[in-house]
């Protein structure tokens, strides 16, 4: 008798750390949905193009990158990703992709911008996603340049 009761009270025990940590269906919501800095982060680093042209969106973003001092490091166009990088003081890691927009004869270019920061004795570094939004501007502006040349056969 006394060993089921202390089975009972070592259920009720490990059973409220776990009733404690419901979220209301409120709280699942806002965690799954994006904030208003993501949403502006986000726009900050993606651009729209009227075009279903992905040979001339992944040549026009090598030749954006190139111009910005990158080293390409890894395309893989299949997938529409090109990563580079270059040494500015610090490592600058640029990642691009390219994915065509459904329902639409558009493609969406999203570049995200990281500083690498070596972490001595740590077997991996670390990485900060840039926020200047000039940095930003800079890549599309060079971008929408390299695809009109580009296109045109410049």
């Amino acid at each position: 008798m006394r060993r089921r009761r202390l089975g009972s009270a070592m259920l009720a025990v490990l059973g409220l750390p776990l009733g404690a940590c419901v979220a209301t269906p409120e709280q699942q919501a806002a965690a799954l949905s994006p904030s208003r800095s993501s949403i502006a982060q986000r726009t900050r680093q993606s651009r729209r193009f009227d075009t279903t042209d992905r040979t001339l969106m992944l040549q026009a973003a090598l030749g954006a990158l190139q111009d910005l001092g990158f080293t390409i490091e890894e395309s893989q166009p299949a997938e529409g990703v090109i990563v580079g990088s270059k040494l500015s003081g610090a490592t600058l890691r640029a990642q691009v992709s390219i994915r065509e927009t459904p329902g639409m004869a558009a493609m969406v270019v999203r570049v995200t911008f990281q500083r690498i920061i070596p972490r001595p004795g740590a077997m991996l570094a670390l990485g900060e996603t840039l926020e200047d939004p000039v940095l930003y501007q800079e890549f599309f502006e060079r971008l929408a340049q390299s695809a009109f040349l580009t296109a045109h056969g410049v």
